[in-house]
């Protein structure tokens, strides 16, 4: 098994290079660099191989991007792999189902601010169709020496997120981490006093809802992986989701796992509006986890 990581001539970023090292210092897991050329490029070909030479170039330029990339990881074992395609996400995504892998890596998008994730067509496309986990690192994330020490989990209070108990406790047991269940809220900061007060019972009775759930939840994950420790945190709240999210205790270490949409593809990673914002405003890396199925094995369970 394996981690697989997206890394070509053009990536400016190490972040998911020491999200994929952290994730193998805790796991023990073969790290697999691969890069994606474009197999032709229809304006070059002609009668004097310039098309041929453009090969060789674009190969020996993804060629050094990963001799850069396995001299960045170090002591952590990696292989490297060139792989021809016309669409890099869908490339990853072969590469990944060919090598069996438990995860693929990819990065923020350049444009997202630093220590926050923001979707590119890479990533966007790897978090809309996976059938793997799917890892993403902040912009300029930097491993945790220690590597993953906790597994946090952020969850609706709708019984839909309970199929998350398998995917959760099998990645929970491959880390060897605990984990904490949390649900992140926003409330408006314009409501009027009376308004407000009239609110309270009905965000009592919420906020009960969500409580049950997530018991109910840390039930499901305990009787999957009996020796993983399951603690829960009722609601975070905020006026805003960066503020929501910046509620909780973050520590070095932490891993945030995001459940995909119900309306996704069954067992495919499908990222719906809320788990986005979540997504966009973590400090941490988010792992994107695919729905069950019932018939689908999970690839992360140890064989």
């Amino acid at each position: 098994m394996s981690i697989v990581v997206g890394f070509g001539s053009d990536t400016r970023s190490t972040a998911a290079l020491d999200l994929a090292a952290e994730i193998a210092h805790t796991t023990n897991e073969e790290i697999v660099l691969v890069s994606v050329v474009q197999d032709s490029w229809d304006s070059l070909r002609d009668f004097a191989g310039v098309d041929d030479e453009w090969r060789r170039q674009v190969r020996g330029q993804a060629a050094e991007a990963l001799d850069a990339a396995n001299a960045h990881l170090g002591e952590h074992e990696a292989t490297s792999r060139i792989r021809t395609g016309r669409s890099v996400p869908q490339s990853l995504l072969e590469e990944t189902r060919e090598l069996g892998a438990r995860l693929v890596v990819t990065g923020s998008a350049t444009h997202g601010a630093l220590g926050r994730i923001a979707f590119g067509s890479t990533n966007d496309r790897l978090a809309h169709s996976a059938e793997t986990p799917v890892a993403i690192a902040p912009r300029g994330y930097v491993a945790h020496p220690q590597g993953i020490e906790r597994l946090v989990v952020a969850v609706d209070p709708t019984a839909s997120d309970e199929a998350l108990a398998q995917p959760v406790a099998d990645l929970a047991t491959w880390l060897g981490v605990p984990v904490e269940i949390v649900t992140f809220a926003v409330r408006s900061g314009s409501r009027s006093a009376m308004a407000t007060f009239a609110d309270q019972g009905t965000r009592r009775a919420w906020s009960e809802l969500v409580r049950e759930h997530q018991l109910r939840l840390a039930e499901r994950i305990r009787e999957i992986a009996p020796e993983i420790v399951v603690s829960t945190v009722q609601v975070l709240t905020g006026e805003r989701w960066s503020l929501a999210l910046e509620s909780y205790g973050w520590r070095g270490g932490d891993l945030l796992a995001v459940g995909s949409s119900q309306h996704g593809p069954a067992a495919r990673v499908f990222v719906g509006s809320t788990a986005t914002r979540i997504v966009n405003h973590s400090p941490v890396p988010v792992v994107l986890l695919p729905r069950p199925t019932p018939a689908r094995t999970s690839r992360l369970r140890k064989r």
